[in-house]
């Protein structure tokens, strides 16, 4: 997996590539879970280029996410792919996690 992040105009967008796994504890350690120090940061978490994702990744996901819920952040999952959307949904995290069809729909629901 690899993940890049591009800081916009009040949140920062962080695209994930190839499939959410075990790797992304080391990834959203080192340059995710920072942006929460400060309260309030908003993320857009585009998945769109990873087509599958594995129980670890749901794991991390659910950690990142609630790392951000404790520390006044907030983060939408957009892009998800076919797969990954029936993960959460079976899972039944599609309730847990915010998720925007897009990154443009994430977007707009962070400016609402």
């Amino acid at each position: 997996m690899e993940l890049q992040l591009a800081h916009h105009e009040g949140y920062v967008l962080a695209s994930t590539s190839g499939q959410i796994d075990d790797a992304a504890e080391q990834l959203f350690r080192q340059h995710l879970h920072p942006l929460f120090a400060e309260r309030g940061t908003k993320v857009v978490l585009d998945l769109s280029s990873s087509p599958r994702i594995t129980s670890s990744g749901v794991g991390q996901l659910v950690v990142l996410v609630a790392n951000a819920n404790t520390n006044g952040g907030r983060i939408i999952l957009a892009g998800l792919s076919p797969f990954v959307a029936i993960v959460l949904s079976r899972s039944k995290l599609d309730k847990y996690f915010e998720i925007a069809p897009a990154v443009k729909d994430a977007v707009q629901l962070l400016q609402e």
